[in-house]
């Protein structure tokens, strides 16, 4: 829900995706964000991270906790309200209503309005007839 309610649906729209991530004490990690959990935490893989002074480090993997985040650089080409439709749509798929199972009482009165229905049709008919 958390992730519906905030921008996090954002970054989890660059999940399966290289991106870079630019880190309050201005370190920038690029790589493959592999998860992005509800609290915005990244968990990444085949990463290169960029020191301030602008030494390069490579990495396997790399997790990021959100308040170390400063920004997350979106692809140009994501359209951002049809991502945020996306995972709103993965997170909350439709429900599809399932046949209800008629109790005994239930099932009673619908015979009843049926036999009466029919009653009322036979009694047209014969109104028509006549």
């Amino acid at each position: 829900m958390k992730t519906v309610e905030s921008l996090v649906c954002l970054v989890k729209s660059v999940e399966n995706q290289y991106t870079t991530i630019d880190l309050q004490n201005e370190t920038s990690v690029y790589g493959l964000v592999k998860e992005v959990d509800c609290d915005m935490n990244v968990t990444l893989c085949d990463v290169t991270v960029t020191d301030p002074n602008g030494q390069r480090y490579s990495c396997d993997n790399f997790f990021l906790k959100s308040r170390l985040i400063r920004y997350v650089h979106l692809s140009q080409t994501v359209d951002v309200f049809q991502a945020m439709k996306d995972v709103i749509r993965k997170t909350f798929p439709p429900r599809v209503k399932k046949p209800t199972a008629y109790s005994l009482k239930r099932k009673k009165v619908m015979a009843r309005q049926e036999k009466l229905k029919r009653e009322v049709q036979n009694m047209k008919k014969e109104d028509s007839k006549s």
